[in-house]
Formats: structure tokens, sequence, C-alpha cells
């Protein structure tokens, strides 16, 4: 299988430990069957050591039941364990996509692995248990909140283990769950790294991304962020139309990117860039070349305003007290009549650690987080 043929149907195999890893945990004793729904060569079908193996799989060269778990009919069918590796299939990809709602319950921007994950907790029996690799932006999307929401209600989880290394070649970070089905939730045993290194069980925390944090922040009924500012985030059309008024020789404001934003530094002249597939030195954007719509964006952006970041281990905000920037996409924007509160909360540890409870897993790694207006305007004020 060609590595475009196996991107598109998510097919990256497991190594052997993370496999032994999550069989140890999901296989009980008095358990019988077993599914994989997308079981590839069958290695975690092999590893359980169960009478009774299901694998089904897309890929017609497959030695168990060519089909699409997914789409196939189940009946009242139930198994003991469920277990695998699904397909991580990006719905934001024209190659990937399922072209809208996940019949599952998760938004039209789920990934696949969350049909998946509540595929398994339906055909799991009550006391048996499910154990699947799932991409960590799981742990925090919003179009997967039903889907944790719903698992939540039909599950405890047991145990979970996460990377911030990459453990296969699918350029994604991961995290794997063994869930009880029925059972009553109690504290979840962890572990971490390539060599699975334990760490203290956790009592489950209010949000699944929290389960990548030590720590969980108190809980907060007073004054937040969005209290004293508002926040905003541009999207493709302000992307597309800055194309063709963007240049280093042209007059006009200074064109901000997420990788010129450093806690309280713009590095905008220091660091080059690149825009829309180019590379600019000092990028400015010639406001009289731009459509009469997005010049009415550009006015009302040009005010005094801090930049953030979208992307990041600690929150980068810098203040633009003379309003004097465009931000570029995904830049997020705060506007408010008192910058100076907002920059100060902003850096603060504890906003750091409160958005990382929140949203651990949303970035590219475990250490990073995707920051959002919502996410922001949720920070206490402390």
């Amino acid at each position: 299988m060609n590595q475009q043929t196996r991107k598109r149907l998510g097919a990256f195999y497991t190594p052997p430990e993370l496999v032994n890893a999550i069989v140890r945990e999901a296989v009980f004793d008095g358990a019988l069957s077993v599914l994989d729904p997308a079981c590839g060569d069958g290695r975690f079908l092999r590893a359980t050591g169960l009478n009774e193996q299901v694998g089904v799989d897309l890929d017609a060269a497959t030695s168990f039941i060519h089909d699409d778990a997914l789409a196939r009919e189940w009946g009242d069918t139930q198994f003991d364990v469920v277990v695998g590796n699904p397909p991580f299939l990006n719905q934001l990809a024209s190659s990937t996509t399922r072209g809208g709602r996940s019949r599952f319950g998760g938004g039209p921007y789920a990934d696949a692995a969350a049909e998946f994950l509540m595929l398994a907790m339906r055909l799991c029996r009550p006391g048996g248990r499910v154990g699947l690799v799932l991409p960590q932006s799981l742990l925090s999307t919003r179009d997967t909140a039903s889907i944790r929401e719903a698992v939540d209600s039909m599950a405890a989880l047991r145990w979970m283990w996460w990377s911030n290394t990459r453990m296969f070649d699918a350029n994604v970070r991961v995290w794997a769950g063994v869930w009880e089905v029925g059972g009553q939730q109690n504290g979840v045993r962890r572990a971490y790294g390539p060599d699975f290194s334990e760490l203290p069980t956790t009592p489950r925390p209010a949000t699944w991304s929290g389960l990548l944090t030590d720590a969980a922040p108190a809980p907060h009924a007073g004054p937040v962020l969005g209290d004293i500012a508002t926040f905003s985030v541009d999207f493709r059309e302000q992307y597309y139309g800055l194309i063709g008024a963007v240049g280093d020789n042209v007059d006009g404001p200074p064109l901000v990117t997420s990788g010129l934003i450093e806690p309280g530094r713009c590095l905008w002249g220091e660091r080059p860039v690149r825009f829309a597939k180019q590379r600019y030195a000092a990028p400015r954007v010639a406001v009289d070349r731009l459509s009469p719509r997005l010049q009415r964006w550009a006015a009302a952006r040009l005010v005094p305003k801090l930049l953030i970041a979208n992307q990041t281990r600690v929150i980068e905000a810098v203040h633009d007290p003379h309003g004097e920037w465009l931000p570029s996409v995904p830049v997020i924007t705060a506007v408010s009549d008192d910058c100076e509160t907002v920059l100060r909360v902003l850096n603060n540890r504890a906003a750091n650690e409160w958005v990382h409870h929140q949203a651990a897993g949303s970035g590219l790694g475990a250490g990073t987080v995707r920051l959002s207006p919502t996410l922001l305007a949720g920070i206490p004020l402390r």
C-alpha cells in the first residue's frame, strides 16, 4: 500500500509495544470475544489471545471481513472487548471528508476516529472494555464534544496513555484510552511516552483535555476576560481577500502573522514570514487595493488592541497601543478599554494552566494548545 493510499484510508500501523499496552488493559478475566472495527493486519486481535476474533477492514486484501464498519449493519451483536487503532480521517481534507455531520453524533469536522469510538461503545457489552488509539485533537475539539459527552454517559475511563513524540508514521499526536462500559467512574490510571512510564492516578477531570495535565484549576464562578475584552478571529474571506494587496514594498500597515508574536513582543521586520505561499521580509498591506468590504474590515482592525498567536505552548500576546497592525489569519484580536489588564492576565501562569486544562491536545502536541476567542474569553480574571 503506497503512502497516498495509506493517508486516504488512515492506514498507519500500530507499534507492538502500544498494541500490547492497550490489550493488557482491555482484556479481562472471562472475556471471550473481541472486535477490531478497523483491523488492518489483525495485530490487535492476535495480541488479545481470545478465541472469538472478529476483524473488519476496508482493504480488499484483508484476511478478515472486507467491509466499512461504520456503515455495516451490526444488529444486536455485541462483544466483550473492542480494540484497535481506527483511521484518523481529517474532515477538512477533500480526500478524506465524509461531507457532513457524523451519523454517530459528531459535528461536520469531527475526525472519523470519533465515530469509531462511538461505534465501539455501542458494540461492547455492559461490563466489557473498549481500548482505542485516538488523535489528541479528540480530547478538546468542538465537533467531538457531543461524542465525548455520550461516551461519558456510557462508560468509565479506567486507563489512558499519551505521548508527545510520534509513535508511528502518521503525522499526528495520539493518545489511547481504555473504558469499562457501564462502569462507575473513579480515578484514571495514566501512562506517558514511548516507554509507558506510569503517572499518578488522577481523579476524572471535568474535561477530557484535563487528562493531559497534572493539576486541575480550582472551580471559578467569578469575572472572566470576556467581561472586559472582546476576542475575535478572521477566516477565509480575510485571508484570501488580502492576496494581491500584500508586499514588502507597498505603503500600508504591517501584516502580523502568528509566527511574529512572542509574549509582549512583535518581531515584524526582524523575522521573515510566509503568507499565501510567498515569503516576505516585512510585509505590509496596501489597503487601497482591498475590496470595499475588506477596507471596512481593515478599518475595524486598525484600532488599539492585542494580537494573540493561535497555537502555542504559552499564551503569546502583544500590545498594539496605536492600532498600527493588521492581523493575518488565524491571529486572534482582543479589543478592550483596558488592554494592559488583559495583557497582564494573559501573561499570568494561572491563565496558561487554565487554557491547557481546557484545551490540552488541541494543538500539534500535548504541550501545545489551539486558542480560540471563546477559550480566551473564559479565562478567569485573577
